[in-house]
């Protein structure tokens, strides 16, 4: 009888660990709670073009990585462009000693095309997990119940994770594959992994400006990355911009504006000029004639500290976890961590 299959999460791991269990033989269904797939690799679609208000691009460097990619050639370019940095006021051109690569028309269009032939539940946030004998069952917010898995793969970042097993005192042998932990130990390292969000602001412009560059990263107290969106292939051509916070300064905001962020609809905004302000600083250039504007938190961004954990399994249980955030947080990093569970525990 075929083996029955649950991912949580269609962002680069959940879709890559979903392709290869299928191309197995193994019945997939995925679930995630956005409207669409791909996670951070996900883009605003607008009248202008798409925003890549997540990843801005990837790169690769694992030969695995390389040939996984293969298959998508056709639809994947590398970023043709000018790329600087900022420090104490100063731009300076960066040498390209990589490539950085991008699915044309939108950072999206790799994980729609992976996401071909299998069967994803989008809009279903998964809440709690369940064990009836062998089998699992999943729960949705709206108390659907999804039954008969065999397995569970969540692919969250770990604070979702471990919500999700937290309560699965009967998960006795979740093990990293580094430190061959097993038990509460084990489950508990998962909990101890710390992830900086970032605002990630989208602006579509009415003017026309060459800032001399395409993507500049900043070390800036506020800022961490302006990208000029509109000059990757086939984003459209009215002049669109990502402004992306600085990781420790999105943390200290949440941290020292939670009471005012749960109740202040306005609170969006304010980050939004204070971002904008900020540009227009490092630019010497205000801003005119707004388009379209949007802000998103990335509640989860990036992991604090490298992770070589690969991936967790329970075999017993027959629960595994993976994600980006297993190995560096990259786009490199998710595929591997479920590109590793998918090939060597099943």
């Amino acid at each position: 009888m075929t083996q029955k299959i649950a991912v949580i999460g269609a962002g680069m791991a959940g879709l890559t660990v979903g392709k290869i269990l299928s191309k197995k033989g193994f019945s997939v269904d995925i679930f995630d709670k956005g409207r669409g797939v791909g996670g951070r690799m996900s883009s605003r679609r607008t009248e202008w073009g798409y925003l890549d208000h997540g990843c801005q691009y990837f790169t690769v460097k694992d030969p695995l990585f390389k040939e996984f990619l293969q298959e998508y050639n056709s639809s994947i370019t590398v970023w043709q462009g000018r790329f600087f940095s900022w420090i104490e006021g100063h731009f300076q051109e960066v040498a390209e000693e990589k490539s950085r690569y991008l699915p044309i028309t939108s950072m999206n269009t790799l994980c729609k095309q992976m996401a071909l032939n299998i069967n994803i539940c989008l809009q279903t946030r998964i809440v709690s997990l369940h064990q009836q004998e062998d089998k699992w069952i999943l729960v949705d917010e709206q108390s659907n119940y999804y039954e008969n898995y065999d397995w569970v793969i969540i692919t969250a970042p770990p604070i979702q994770t471990w919500d999700l097993i937290k309560t699965h005192r009967n998960i006795i042998d979740l093990v990293s594959t580094e430190t061959g932990e097993t038990g509460i130990r084990g489950i508990a390292s998962i909990e101890s992994v710390q992830m900086y969000p970032c605002y990630s602001l989208m602006l579509v412009m009415a003017e026309e400006k060459d800032f001399g560059f395409d993507g500049l990263q900043l070390e800036h107290p506020i800022l961490g990355w302006i990208g000029v969106n509109s000059s990757k292939p086939a984003r459209g051509k009215q002049l669109s911009l990502i402004i992306q916070s600085n990781f420790h300064w999105a943390e200290n905001y949440l941290a020292s504006n939670q009471e005012v962020l749960q109740s202040d609809g306005d609170s969006r905004n304010l980050v939004a000029e204070i971002l904008k302000k900020e540009v227009e600083k490092v630019l010497s250039h205000n801003f005119e004639g707004i388009l379209y504007e949007s802000l998103h938190l990335w509640r989860y961004a990036l992991p604090k500290k490298p992770n070589t954990k690969k991936y967790y399994i329970d075999k017993s249980n027959q629960l595994a976890v993976c994600g980006d955030w297993c190995f560096q947080g990259k786009v490199e990093s998710a595929f591997l961590s479920a590109y590793l569970l998918a090939t060597e525990e099943f």
